[in-house]
């Protein structure tokens, strides 16, 4: 069941579809027949198990295994097995977004080699440099903005030739199924979870979700720990984002309105509260970050926490015995050399376009 991304950010759609695309391709080359319809309905047996699912074009499509990619309608899992979703609002309020792509000749403008998120009163702004245009979004709690307010804001940040722009608004369902995995049935992608775009983790997420199906892939109809062990290891990778998502918020120094004020207030799962005591008087290290594969390492922790200046932490008492001089010499010749290095290198938008020139001799 192909994932619907029709409303959802333009970077997350472009990179889904090419995914889509490269499976559907693996996958025909190999004899797996693809039908390409829209499901108006699902059966389920005495057991609970999803029998086959009623196409609007190709009729009843029957099969033992799956794969529920409806997006946020959750349409096999959710809906028609009514498993729960767990909201993660309380902590992550963010819930909406709007968009704009931004035509932009980039040979003459240059092309950032990054994507900077930008604070903002509800929120906050993703600017993503492509080829052609820069794509960029406003992602926002809609407790504390409405739709039209973020729109204005997000063309106000923009600037200049915004106005005749079209904009997508998006809602977000944040949170994640409490089991990914029941009966004959596996969510991936928005179906199975998701959390606001703040490290795009979706994309992360999915391939997550594609490779412990691989792992777990079952034997027959009643292989219950297989399940148990796949549901385990997907929501301990997402309750993991969650607790380094809402550490942004919580280590971000800004608090100048109701939305900023409220982050250092709102609910923080306990672990990641007690986390955050023991961090204040050492800094994050494999033993102290949250315990089960998440996609961050320690140190990605570390550099969250110094960098937003939110939190009041102290260097690990010893270092205070211990005479910095060569450290600071090997830190200021990498300051340095990245210095020449820019001098020198070519643009982020001229290497590639050199690449682009070079793929276009060999084909």
């Amino acid at each position: 069941m192909a994932e619907q991304n029709t409303q959802f950010p333009y970077a997350y759609q472009f990179d889904a579809t090419l995914l889509a695309k490269l499976l559907t391709r693996y996958g025909t080359d190999r004899g797996v027949r693809h039908v390409l319809d829209d499901v108006v309905h699902a059966e389920v047996d005495e057991r609970g198990d999803v029998t086959h699912v009623r196409t609007k074009e190709s009729g009843d499509l029957a099969g033992d295994l799956f794969i529920d990619c409806t997006g946020f309608r959750g349409m096999l899992l959710n809906k028609r097995l009514e498993v729960p979703f767990l909201s993660y609002q309380d902590s992550l309020p963010n819930d909406s977004a709007v968009a704009l792509r931004v035509p932009m000749e980039m040979s003459d403008q240059g092309m950032g080699p990054y994507t900077r998120s930008t604070a903002q009163d509800a929120g906050w702004i993703w600017t993503i440099p492509l080829s052609d245009r820069i794509g960029t979004g406003y992602v926002y709690a809609s407790d504390y903005c409405t739709p039209d307010e973020a729109e204005r804001t997000l063309r106000s940040f923009v600037g200049p030739g915004s106005e005749d722009l079209t904009a997508n608004h998006i809602k977000m369902r944040i949170g994640r199924s409490e089991n990914s995995w029941v009966n004959n049935v596996v969510a991936i992608g928005l179906s199975s979870g998701f959390v606001e775009p703040l490290e795009s983790t979706g994309i992360f997420f999915i391939q997550n979700g594609i490779e412990q199906l691989v792992k777990h892939f079952p034997g027959g109809r009643d292989d219950h720990q297989l399940r148990r062990s796949y549901n385990r290891q997907v929501a301990n990778v997402m309750d993991g984002v969650r607790e380094f998502l809402v550490l942004h918020y919580i280590a971000a120094k800004r608090d100048n309105n109701a939305y900023w004020q409220d982050a250092k207030t709102r609910t923080v799962p306990d672990a990641l509260a007690e986390r955050i005591e023991q961090w204040k008087v050492k800094l994050p290290d494999a033993d102290t970050v949250f315990p089960y594969y998440h996609g961050f390492e320690p140190y990605s922790y570390t550099a969250m926490i110094l960098g937003l200046g939110g939190l009041d932490v102290r260097a690990r008492p010893g270092l205070a015995l211990m005479d910095d001089t060569a450290a600071s010499k090997e830190l200021r010749q990498v300051r340095d050399q990245a210095a020449s290095l820019v001098e020198r290198l070519p643009s982020h938008w001229d290497y590639l376009a050199h690449v682009a020139r070079l793929k276009g001799k060999r084909s």
